[in-house]
């Protein structure tokens, strides 16, 4: 003979089953919390789909550092620390280029040297030659110039274009005498535009983006 339990169990009303589930959770490790939007990696300049370089700005994005990415590749390498010049820097990297790669320009101080050669106490330009793997730096003319770089050859010119300037990146040190004027009927031409052509870091202080 089958004996029925007097007590039938009761089921948790939805109410009381979220107030048990949240006393459960207060018990126990409590969830990661999402990260902070200035925690973020933020894309401060894209070449093309898997190609660009980004920073995690904190307050004022400078003195933090700059890092290129390639996805398609694996690569993620240290170019050089934000400067507040580079915001706002006209960059013009042909998509097409590959290997020879350049990033917005530094300014240097007396006490400031290049590991690759070349630029000590000035302003700089870092560049690579394999395609973003290592970086080096290079004299440069001015911080405030339009940076472009197409096939082998990097190229600064001024906000109106009166002087132009090119350096051949497959020089093993670049020094300020290998950068060369070039005649007014120089046009610059990006074999394929990329996507950007302006560097640009937001950061998040006192409550506003900079």
């Amino acid at each position: 003979m089958r004996t029925i339990d007097p007590k039938p169990t009761r089921w948790l009303t939805p109410i009381a089953l979220v107030f048990a589930l949240s006393a459960c959770a207060q018990g126990g490790a409590s969830p990661p919390s999402a990260p902070k939007l200035s925690e973020l990696p933020q894309v401060v300049y894209r070449i093309d789909d898997h190609r660009y370089f980004e920073l995690t700005p904190d307050e004022t994005c400078f003195d933090n550092m700059l890092y290129f990415v390639d996805t398609a590749k694996g690569i993620r390498s240290e170019v050089v620390k934000f400067d507040a010049v580079m915001n706002r820097t006209t960059l013009i990297i042909d998509a097409a280029n590959d290997q020879y790669l350049v990033a917005p320009v530094t300014r240097g101080g007396n006490t400031s040297c290049s590991s690759g050669g070349g630029a000590c106490g000035s302003d700089k330009m870092p560049y690579s030659t394999d395609g973003g793997r290592t970086w080096r730096l290079a004299w440069s003319p001015g911080n405030t110039y339009d940076l472009m770089a197409t096939g082998l050859t990097a190229y600064q010119s001024h906000r109106k274009g009166t002087i132009t300037q090119g350096l051949d990146l497959t020089l093993s040190k670049p020094q300020s005498d290998d950068w060369k004027y070039l005649d007014d009927s120089f046009v610059f031409k990006p074999r394929i535009a990329p996507a950007d052509t302006k560097v640009m870091c937001r950061a998040r202080g006192n409550g506003s983006l900079k």
